[in-house]
């Protein structure tokens, strides 16, 4: 899918969000955060589905880019609510702003690296989401130390998932042709990632563990799901060997 048509998707979805959230603050007659929030799960209970669907269906068949595409706008929207959300007046939440950050910054990219098999795909966006991704997690990490005297669970944990995966992508782009060779790990890690905060919402919200497990299960399983496929794409083949080959030496 081009970039334009892409755009144009996403703008449709924003506009019939906006329209739904209006509905929901005028015919309901509740205030303008609630509406908020009735969107935001609406759109990350769709996007649980979806996402289910894209990731259990073949890949790059009709059926994955169709599913993978209404996620990556029903998930991009429902993180941009709960941005909303988490900055406005007695519903500031540090962990919710970090959290919709790292999820946008997922999303965008794990759309991006369908761009980088192009030799003439320009970084700067790329770029851009590192530097303000890596500079939320920093920030939110050491506010809630100075706020809460210690580090806090979720600001840590995640704030150090986002700020390794911004690591990874710096080191990637500073090696010429890297990123076009590895646009598929870099495109499955990604979206993987995304999804994992639609499930992680699901997990909180049904208290299906309990605790922090709600939180870090999704998170844990996801970085395996990850390993797996950097070991099935031969990520970390060496002189031509695969990992495999080289574990038998």
């Amino acid at each position: 899918m081009n970039s334009q048509l892409l755009i144009r998707y996403l703008s449709i979805t924003s506009t019939l969000s906006i329209i739904a959230t209006a509905l929901f603050v005028i015919l309901l007659e509740i205030r303008l955060v609630n509406g908020l929030i009735a969107a935001h799960v609406i759109l990350g209970s769709l996007a649980f589905v979806v996402g289910g669907l894209a990731l259990i269906a073949k890949k790059g068949g009709r059926l994955h880019k169709l599913t993978g595409t209404l996620f990556f706008l029903l998930m991009t929207l429902s993180a941009v609510f709960t941005l909303i959300v988490a900055t406005m007046p007695f519903h500031f939440s540090t962990s919710m702003f970090q959290i919709s950050v790292m999820t946008l910054y997922f999303l965008l990219g794990g759309i991006r690296s369908l761009y980088f098999k192009n030799p003439k795909h320009h970084y700067r966006l790329d770029y851009t989401l590192i530097g303000v991704t890596a500079s939320v997690s920093l920030f939110i990490l050491f506010y809630s130390k100075w706020l809460y005297g210690g580090f806090q669970p979720l600001q840590t944990v995640f704030g150090v998932v986002a700020i390794g995966f911004c690591l990874v992508d710096l080191w990637l782009f500073s090696q010429p042709g890297l990123a076009r060779k590895r646009w598929l790990v870099l495109h499955l890690s990604k979206m993987l990632a995304g999804y994992a905060t639609a499930v992680t919402g699901f997990f909180v919200a049904q208290k299906i563990l309990g605790g922090y497990f709600d939180w870090f299960a999704p998170t844990v399983l996801t970085l395996l799901t990850i390993f797996y496929w950097m070991l099935k794409l031969n990520v970390f083949a060496l002189h031509g060997r695969t990992f495999k080959q080289i574990s038998k030496v």
